[in-house]
């Protein structure tokens, strides 16, 4: 029984850089809605790359009410309650370099690829965004580069818009165990979609893997892979794990009472 669908933005619930498809959004927002009294439908959260604010406002989008995971898993906004987690592994060291990362990249990378632009709102990793995937990959092959010379603590990822520089331990699946602690949930009881290959180690965390048909091949090898593309194939994942759900709980005598947390949904 997933009891929880655990989203990543970029390529899965939009497309960077285009207008969102706001009917795919709706209807996936509609069985949000629903799923705080039909016990079929899992919950809606989000984990990603991305800084808070952005991250929230997509949360609004779709009527979350559960936690949020966002910086890959390097914080937690909890929407009922308007309360921030920091991940215990972004320690006062982790800090420190973090913060070198930052200035090394604003004043030795910046210059030389004018069309980057750095997140400013993060706290956790070192992110940058760019609507050109070739000088994307030359800015990744750059990180990779960096981190390999006095960073261990560090990976670097990249989708198609962005490179991100993030603590290890502050990855997608240490981010989906705090919010399964929090929710009291195991593996098997969270579903989740992503598209990159910062989302490989949520894949194989998370007990149902999916991933929309514009995943790159390392992420389609760990993941049920979608007829449609990013938004359309989120829905499509939503209403495949309703259907199992559905055909789940109908040869169980005993009828699934555990609710997700949502006694302060309507506030």
């Amino acid at each position: 029984m997933v009891r929880y669908f655990i989203l990543d933005i970029d390529g899965c619930v939009t497309i960077p850089f285009q207008s969102p498809d706001w009917t795919a959004i709706t209807r996936i927002r509609d069985l949000q809605q629903q799923s705080k009294y039909d016990e079929h439908v899992p919950a809606l959260s989000l984990c990603t790359g991305r800084p808070l604010p952005y991250t929230e406002a997509v949360a609004q989008w779709l009527g979350i009410r559960n936690t949020i995971i966002f910086e890959s898993g390097g914080g937690f906004y909890h929407p009922i309650t308007n309360e921030l987690t920091w991940s215990p592994h972004f320690s006062d060291e982790i800090r420190r370099k973090s913060l070198e990362l930052r200035k090394w990249f604003q004043d030795d990378v910046l210059s030389r690829f004018p069309g980057v632009m750095l997140e400013f709102a993060k706290k956790t990793d070192v992110g940058m965004v760019h609507t050109d995937i070739n000088e994307i990959r030359k800015v990744y092959d750059i990180a990779v580069e960096k981190i390999a010379d006095g960073y261990p603590e560090f990976e670097a990822h990249y989708t198609e818009v962005s490179v991100n520089i993030i603590v290890k331990a502050c990855n997608k699946a240490s981010g989906l165990q705090f919010f399964a602690d929090e929710h009291g949930v195991t593996a098997d009881e969270i579903a989740y979609i992503g598209d990159s290959s910062g989302d490989t180690m949520a894949l194989e965390w998370a007990g149902a893997p999916y991933a929309p048909a514009n995943a790159i091949e390392e992420v389609r090898k760990r993941a049920d892979v979608m007829n449609g593309k990013a938004t359309r194939g989120v829905l499509e994942a939503y209403q495949q794990i309703i259907a199992r759900n559905m055909k789940n709980m109908s040869g169980n005598n005993v009828p699934a009472q555990h609710k997700q947390n949502t006694a302060s949904e309507d506030q």
